[in-house]
């Protein structure tokens, strides 16, 4: 499992993660929860190594990561899916997949099972990344970080500024990925009802502290949504 242990990080003089601790279980898929502004990007950028913690031990099946840049973090299983989505507006869907198997031998054409989880992907493979819809390219997102064989992905709220419809395919496929083929997910979510659909197990975070966690299916019963609530 994805075990983190005192985490703190500053900006400047502000105090941002506050000896936080969490884990989030294999084959499972984890929720973070929490209003904008407590730290929720930060903890995954440090979990990446994108920004390096201050303090504190982050361990991904036992192994440290703490020393490990963020390409070498992608080597020992794990994939990020930012937040804002950042793909490459210039390059086709297709050239967009295959940038995210860089970390490996990267392959001649796209794995069927990417098509079979995300179908538009295929319909739109030779269109650009920029002339996608926002929920299209959430599913590219998503879908070019799958082309690493990733064993915990990692989403920053992959809901924002997406249609309905492409939110409940999101969270379908998202337990796919979990049930079907044992991937480890964490997730930094707004939408509450969205998380509760679809989690195993939750965190809170406020003021940059972890201060509620427990099983997706208790989340009405511990008062969730009232914690988030702005």
């Amino acid at each position: 499992m994805l075990e983190v242990e005192g985490l703190n990080q500053y900006y400047g003089g502000s105090h941002i993660l506050r000896d936080v601790k969490l884990s989030a279980p294999d084959g499972k898929l984890t929720v973070l929860l929490g209003r904008n502004g407590v730290g929720k990007t930060t903890l995954l950028r440090c979990l990446m190594g994108v920004v390096n913690a201050r303090s504190g031990s982050i361990a991904w099946r036992g192994a440290s990561l703490a020393k490990l840049p963020p390409h070498a973090r992608v080597s020992q299983g794990l994939a990020y899916v930012p937040q804002g989505r950042d793909i490459f507006p210039r390059l086709t869907v297709e050239e967009n997949l295959l940038v995210g198997a860089a970390s490996r031998k990267a392959p001649s054409k796209i794995p069927e099972r990417i098509y079979e989880l995300f179908p538009v992907l295929k319909d739109m493979r030779s269109r650009r990344g920029g002339d996608l819809s926002g929920g299209q390219q959430q599913q590219l997102a998503i879908g070019r970080a799958l082309m690493s064989e990733p064993q915990l992905l990692i989403l920053d709220e992959p809901t924002e500024g997406i249609q309905p419809s492409i939110i409940q395919d999101i969270g379908r496929t998202l337990r796919q990925l979990v049930e079907e083929m044992g991937l480890t997910v964490l997730l930094v979510e707004q939408y509450y009802d969205f998380a509760k659909a679809i989690a195993d197990q939750y965190w809170v975070m406020s003021r940059g502290e972890i201060v509620a966690g427990g099983e997706g299916k208790n989340m009405d019963a511990d008062g969730v949504r009232e914690l988030i609530a702005v």
